[in-house]
């Protein structure tokens, strides 16, 4: 076969491959052509705008030019970078009206700032133009007029490219608006209008909204038959969350990329400022491999981070890297050798830029060796570390660029450039080894291939078995570090939860500790239903056999703005304990592979809300933080009322309670029972606790929550959310309803939860027009009685908030609880003591705040 037969057959085989990795070489490739197209359309405008307007006009063209990139990147808020992050995220979870809401809000919300920018500074240049250049101010303000659409080519560019829609989203901006500049700067040069910025801006003007305009009709055409129709909803403050570091990112990244420009043009001619300019768009040819293989990549990372697929996120990184590094290097080393001649089309005196071009290649090789990492960071949350590595960069950029270019001219600014370039580079990749576990050298492997648990390796022989250094008691067994090797980390949402739900019934089955709470019973119908749990994710361990080995409900925490992290999810207090699901044959394996998949997510911190402090999930966790060198913070604590079973009820109650308090008690029963005789019903069968449930939602409907409108009833997301999970609870025979009825009305009932041989004394109501007879006390001393003597049951957690005025003169054992904070990152982690310190103050404060609407009310002194 020929060569050129076998470039052939490899190109037809690459054109039907429909696998994720060959439809990024060829949305990359299609990208890159564009680009190239571009290159070609460029340099001709280039060339012929510097021929056409001489090196001083289009040293003023360059640096107005200049100013519509940086505003134009700035003002979109981030949100040309946020669909790659977003729309993978609510197609993939069948959020269509978030989709639908995304779609339209990310576009007018850019419009909008990007329009507000734009008619400031066109106020600023109407008060403060006479301090500048006389040459400067009406091409600035026709540059103002290009930037509100430049800003919607730009969103909508991103929006095109996570669809794989590499047309709409280019050639739009790098092929019909250039080719439109020269068509329209070839009749007003026909038409004899003075070659100066002005004429060329004013072509770039009907260029930018043409080409905008056109590329929004494209794009709503393909959008429509992509997208379901139906209502949109809109989530402004987390895409905003996001987009702001995003923002911030590239906001730095654009003030990095055009200092030079800027700072050449303040104490420099336009003509060098023009020679200068002409080097950086030859050199920068090297730079649209990078932005091809960004193009075609960033949306994967989002993907494979969501599905939990590492391995091929760990292969996509790698693949990325070598992408981008060696055709940037044969690039450069062509233009390095064709460059004289290359300037020389610009124009004779432009060929004083030839040097520059080895300088600024320096910087661009640099960030082509580790890759579109930046990217990466952002895709998976470490956008607040990104933008500060930007703004870092940018920082010294500056103060390089306003050292070296007073005396070097466009050699200092190329100098200052690069530099900042390489030790940018050297930041990112450590930041993302080190945060990720990700990364790759073009001519490495990069750290793929290591088990979750690796770290286990330094686990000691003596583990501390005291409280003072984790935050928890007891004694940690030794750690077998085969257990878990190979185990795989997830975070899904609850529909991917619930396509593994026997795996995951079968974890809560043998949990090292058995809650209701983290089981799929409770947690399905609490993250589908309530609309408080829109971000909860499931935090999942699988072993290599395909077991489950641990999983946690998790949301989004964020005690700091540069760092991510998570706390268990209580429901909105609808579940009173963080406990995660341990496989109890390797606890303390599933424990480290659980905070290794965490650290590797991008959260640096997890904070276990109402973990009982001495139990065994408690347990596998200390000997899981010692075992990998993680620290801990305790930020809170307390002891909630505990029924230990096994008592004669009889003595238990008298000891618990004074006989005056007894006999007022037997007082209070009599008079319930003169009305109508008093009796005690359970319902535990799965067709008695419908009904039963009615009864107790309207028990509770009736008394203050209903007139305060939060009784369960009251919303339709917790109404949902009871009946379906009492249902599940009740087809095990995990749910009973114990109801006290004075005749044939139902005067209180109360709702427990049974999970293994623990039980939760999950709700009470009772009718208050019976209160001063105290038919809720009555209804738990007979529920005690009842639980006391189940050979079934061992211990009932009251779920009862500290010092609870009633259950706690009943119950006197206490369970544990403790709010506790621990870094996913091995060793001494700085992170952790300010998250903790914030979180407590966050406490403390709340807690003042509380107190003073307490005070202005009248209701304490």
């Amino acid at each position: 076969m020929t060569p050129v037969a076998r470039l052939a057959a490899r190109l037809r085989g690459l054109l039907a491959d429909r696998s994720d990795t060959a439809t990024a070489k060829k949305v990359a490739g299609g990208a890159f052509l564009f680009r190239v197209g571009n290159a070609g359309i460029a340099f001709a405008s280039q060339i012929l705008l510097a021929r056409w307007m001489g090196e001083s006009e289009y040293g003023v063209y360059v640096y107005v030019w200049t100013w519509v990139l940086l505003l134009g990147g700035m003002t979109s808020l981030g949100l040309a970078s946020a669909p790659q992050r977003f729309i993978p995220e609510y197609a993939d979870g069948g959020d269509h009206a978030l989709l639908r809401g995304f779609l339209l809000g990310s576009r007018v919300l850019s419009m909008a700032f990007a329009t507000a920018v734009a008619a400031v500074g066109l106020l600023a240049l109407w008060l403060f133009g006479g301090a500048l250049e006389h040459w400067a101010v009406i091409p600035l303000v026709l540059a103002l007029v290009c930037v509100p659409m430049y800003v919607l080519t730009d969103v909508q560019d991103g929006i095109a490219r996570t669809y794989n829609w590499i047309d709409v989203a280019l050639a739009p901006a790098y092929l019909v608006r250039p080719l439109l500049i020269l068509a329209l700067l070839a009749a007003l040069s026909w038409a004899d209008y003075a070659p100066t910025a002005v004429t060329a801006m004013a072509a770039t003007i009907v260029a930018t909204w043409v080409t905008a305009i056109a590329q929004l009709a494209l794009l709503e055409k393909r959008l429509r038959a992509r997208t379901p129709r139906g209502p949109r909803a809109f989530a402004l403050r987390t895409w905003m969350a996001v987009s702001l570091p995003i923002f911030m990112v590239e906001g730095f990244y654009l003030l990095l990329a055009y200092t030079d420009v800027l700072v050449l043009s303040a104490f420099r001619e336009p003509h060098e400022v023009g020679v200068y300019y002409a080097a950086v768009k030859v050199m920068s040819l090297v730079a649209f491999v990078s932005f091809s293989v960004s193009a075609a990549v960033a949306h994967r990372f989002t993907e494979y981070a969501v599905a939990g697929e590492r391995e091929r996120l760990e292969t996509m990184v790698r693949d990325a890297a070598r992408w981008t590094f060696w055709p940037s290097l044969g690039g450069a080393m062509i233009i390095l050798a064709l460059g004289w001649p290359i300037l020389w089309l610009f124009g004779p005196a432009f060929v004083e830029g030839y040097p520059v071009l080895f300088v600024i290649a320096i910087g661009l090789l640099a960030r082509a060796t580790v890759g579109p990492l930046e990217r990466l960071l952002n895709m998976l949350g470490q956008q607040n570390v990104c933008a500060a590595v930007y703004g870092g960069a940018f920082v010294l950029n500056l103060a390089l660029a306003v050292a070296f270019v007073p005396p070097f001219g466009m050699m200092g600014a190329a100098a200052a450039t690069s530099l900042t370039l390489v030790m940018e580079s050297i930041l990112l990749f450590v930041i993302t080894r080190r945060r990720l576990g990700l990364g790759a050298l073009p001519w490495g492997r990069g750290p793929g291939g290591r088990p979750v648990v690796s770290r286990l390796s330094r686990v000691a022989d003596s583990v501390a078995t005291g409280a003072t250094d984790m935050g928890l008691a007891g004694p940690a067994p030794a750690l077998d570090l085969g257990a878990a090797s190979g185990a795989r980390f997830e975070i899904l949402d609850v529909a991917a939860m619930t396509r593994v739900r026997d795996a995951w019934a079968d974890l809560a089955a043998r949990a090292a500790e058995p809650t209701p709470f983290a089981a799929p019973d409770f947690a399905i119908p609490a993250a589908a239903h309530l609309s408080t749990a829109r971000r909860v994710r499931f935090a999942v361990v699988w072993h290599a056999d395909g077991s489950m080995l641990a999983a946690l409900p998790i949301t989004p925490r964020r005690l700091l703005p540069w760092t991510g992290g998570a706390s268990t999810t209580l429901w909105a207090y609808l579940g009173p304990l963080g406990t995660p699901l341990l496989d109890g044959a390797r606890a303390a394996e599933a424990a480290a592979a659980l905070l290794d998949g965490l650290a590797r997510s991008g959260r640096a911190t997890l904070l276990f809300r109402l973990l009982p402090e001495h139990g065994p999930a408690a347990i596998a966790l200390r000997t899981a933080l010692a075992a990998t060198g993680r620290a801990s913070e305790r930020i809170d604590g307390y002891g909630r009322a505990l029924l230990v079973t096994g008592a004669d009820p009889e003595a238990f109650l008298t000891a618990s309670l004074s006989s005056k308090k007894l006999k007022e008690l037997r007082r209070q029963l009599r008079r319930l029972g003169d009305e109508a005789p008093i009796v005690f019903s359970e319902a535990r069968a799965a067709h008695e606790t419908p009904a039963a449930l009615d009864r107790f939602l309207a028990l509770e409907a009736s008394g203050w929550k209903g007139k305060g409108g939060t009784s369960m009833r009251d919303h339709a997301d917790q109404l949902a959310f009871i009946r379906e999970t009492i249902a599940n609870l009740a087809a095990n025979g995990d749910v009973r309803f114990l109801e006290m009825a004075a005749g044939d009305a139902v005067v209180a009932s109360a709702l427990v939860l049974v999970n293994g041989r623990r039980a939760w004394y999950y709700k009470t109501a009772y009718d208050e027009r019976f209160a001063k007879n105290s038919p809720g006390v009555h209804l738990t001393l007979e529920l005690t009685r009842r639980l006391l003597e189940d050979p079934e049951i061992d211990s009932v957690d009251s779920t009862a908030i500290a010092n609870h005025p009633m259950i706690d003169h009943i119950w006197r054992d206490k369970l544990a609880l403790v709010d506790l904070m621990v870094s996913s990152r091995p060793g001494a982690d700085r992170t952790l003591a300010l998250a903790a310190a914030s979180e407590r103050l966050r406490r403390r404060a709340r807690v003042q705040l509380r107190d003073l609407y307490l005070r202005a009310k009248g209701l304490v002194r």
